[in-house]
């Protein structure tokens, strides 16, 4: 789990620190930051896909000429704070639940708290972007820290041969030997899992064809990964009941009609035997369909991060889709952040989830955004049990007390 995210010099950030929990929501006025934390999961995730660092901040092109990777917004000129020359991220995660340590769980000798940094100076024009300094450390040891010139220019002489070679990060998979280089493999990895839902209802409506079984992050495969649940009779018994709950559909079934090429579509077939396909169905209801498909598919992420969790969502039915989100957030090890502008989800959203929320904002008159954490507030206890969250949020309360204990 990532329990950690700093940032340095990055976006609208000079220096801060975000706290993350299972379930997090993050909350601020538009402009203070949101999206910013996205674009440096985002830059995290690029690594693990193996770009180089002009292709994670610019774009990736396969040789069809298709889109592969869209970049980070801005590009160059726009990644660092005030058009610094560099920035740094550093993530903490807990590492105790991947998998292809548990055989070296009797003998390790690192904790199970891993801190990943990595520093990138900045290119402008014929100059490329470049790592600088990157570092993998546990609370007893370092496992490698690569920041000196001398090492540089190794990596600069070696990518002369191997130009596809990326970051630091895959150094120790070549020359760390036993559990330690599967400590760095698995932070990899923990970044290729990363996801970013931002369902468009164009594409959750398109035919799929079946073993397609991960959700996209546009909602793409929807029908095809709900053909894979339903595969399983319990899961779509869930996926049924979950449905029923969510919409005002009487839902009892799932049929997936194929066409000639194969594809697949999902009808939803209720107790009176009418039928709504993904085509007609409301966008409301195929995001709903979506959400549920991304948390209990047979392939779940581990981390998944929401634009705007109540996008679609009637406000009658949040505490339902929240529900759902924190039930599998704490049971089934799977991490979600989300952003949100709605009072209504911090009305109805569990106690702890409301504590480990964090506001992001601007101070008036300072260009950079900050992050505090709802339960870091002074005296926020002794405000709650006489107000609202979701009341203070709407009436912009965070924003102003965080301006008068800072300013």
């Amino acid at each position: 789990m990532l329990k950690r995210l700093k940032l340095e010099r990055f976006k609208g950030f000079k220096e801060a620190e975000l706290l993350l929990s299972p379930f997090t929501l993050l909350i601020g006025v538009n402009a203070s930051g949101k999206s910013n934390i996205c674009d440096a999961l985002r830059f995290l995730h690029g690594i693990s896909r193996g770009y180089s660092v002009a292709e994670i901040i610019g774009e990736k092109w396969s040789e069809a000429g298709i889109l592969q990777w869209r970049g980070i917004r801005g590009g160059t000129k726009e990644i660092a704070f005030q058009q610094a020359n560099t920035f740094a991220l550093e993530v903490e995660l807990e590492i105790k639940e991947m998998p292809q340590l548990k055989r070296f769980r009797a003998k390790r000798s690192f904790d199970e708290v891993v801190t990943y940094r990595i520093e990138v100076e900045v290119g402008h024009y014929d100059k490329p972007s470049r790592v600088i300094a990157e570092k993998l450390t546990t609370a007893e040891k370092v496992l490698f820290d690569v920041s000196e010139e001398s090492v540089l220019g190794e990596l600069d002489r070696f990518r002369n041969f191997f130009p596809w070679f990326p970051t630091l990060s895959f150094w120790p998979k070549i020359f760390i030997g036993g559990p330690l280089a599967l400590v760095s493999i698995e932070v990899v990895d923990f970044f290729g899992s990363f996801r970013f839902l931002d369902f468009s209802p164009d594409a959750m409506r398109r035919p799929s064809f079946p073993g397609q079984d991960i959700l996209g992050d546009r909602g793409e495969n929807l029908s095809s990964v709900l053909y894979n649940i339903c595969e399983d009779e319990n899961r779509k018994k869930i996926l049924i009941d979950w449905v029923r709950e969510l919409t005002p559909m009487d839902a009892v079934d799932f049929e997936f009609v194929f066409d000639q090429t194969g594809k697949v579509l999902v009808t939803l077939v209720e107790e009176n035997g009418q039928r709504t396909s993904a085509y007609s169905a409301s966008d409301g209801t195929v995001r709903f369909l979506a959400t549920i498909a991304a948390l209990l598919g047979t392939r779940p992420a581990r981390f998944y991060f929401f634009e705007e969790l109540e996008n679609g969502i009637h406000p009658s039915r949040m505490h339902l889709m929240l529900e759902l989100i924190e039930k599998q957030a704490t049971q089934k090890n799977i991490q979600i952040v989300s952003t949100t502008h709605s009072p209504e989800i911090l009305r109805l959203a569990s106690r702890e989830t409301r504590n480990n929320a964090s506001l992001l904002y601007r101070l008036p008159n300072h260009p950079d955004s900050r992050i505090k954490r709802i339960q870091d507030i002074a005296e926020i206890d002794k405000v709650l049990e006489k107000q609202n969250l979701g009341d203070l949020h709407y009436s912009g309360w965070f924003e102003d007390v965080v301006y008068f204990l800072e300013d």
